[in-house]
């Protein structure tokens, strides 16, 4: 199967231009777990050309029921390595590197020196997000931050718009204030 024949559809809907883009696209994803596992997945399928995978873990029994890249025959295995295997069997032609490490202040500047276009954050704690956050902000690349979503039942209220218009979203509020004490107002 052929890249052209793959992405036949999503090039109908961005026209050559669109899947051109995509395809000289590099994006990084911090945290392959529920939220970061569905986002890799629509970007592997998007055609995106480029992919850095980032994360510590391994999936867990417990990861089964809400994580796209936790099966039976994942468990015990290291997120980074499953997400690489998925993206290529999805998309052959997409370049996947993975870093298998705990994102946290000592460990940014490292990460953050390989080149990508845009930044998908779906770390799950505290200080490890905040500090991205505040280094992608301080760096001026572009990146989308998922905030809590745990427990909630209504999609609906599920939105897309800046940190500080955030409501109602416990972990949103206790970043903007950490943030804030750091001087940001993202």
């Amino acid at each position: 199967m052929s890249a052209t024949d793959r992405l036949t559809r999503t090039r109908m809907l961005l026209g050559d231009e669109g899947l051109s883009r995509l395809q000289n696209a590099a994006v990084m994803v911090v945290g392959l777990g529920a939220v970061g596992g569905y986002a890799l997945e629509a970007l592997a399928r998007s055609g995106i050309g480029r992919l850095v995978l980032v994360d510590f873990d391994v999936f867990d029994e417990s990861n089964i029921n809400r994580q796209i890249l936790a099966l039976t025959s994942t468990v015990g295995q290291k997120k980074t390595e499953v997400a690489r295997r998925r993206v290529l069997d999805i998309n052959p032609d997409c370049i996947v590197e993975t870093r298998d490490m705990f994102v946290n202040a000592d460990t940014l500047p490292q990460l953050l020196d390989i080149p990508v276009d845009f930044v998908v954050d779906a770390i799950d704690a505290l200080n490890p997000k905040c500090c991205l956050m505040e280094a992608l902000y301080e760096r001026g690349i572009p990146f989308i931050s998922s905030m809590g979503a745990a427990l909630k039942t209504d999609p609906s209220f599920i939105k897309c718009g800046t940190l500080s218009a955030s409501k109602n979203c416990g972990l949103a509020k206790f970043i903007r204030k950490r943030l804030r004490k750091r001087g940001l107002e993202i």
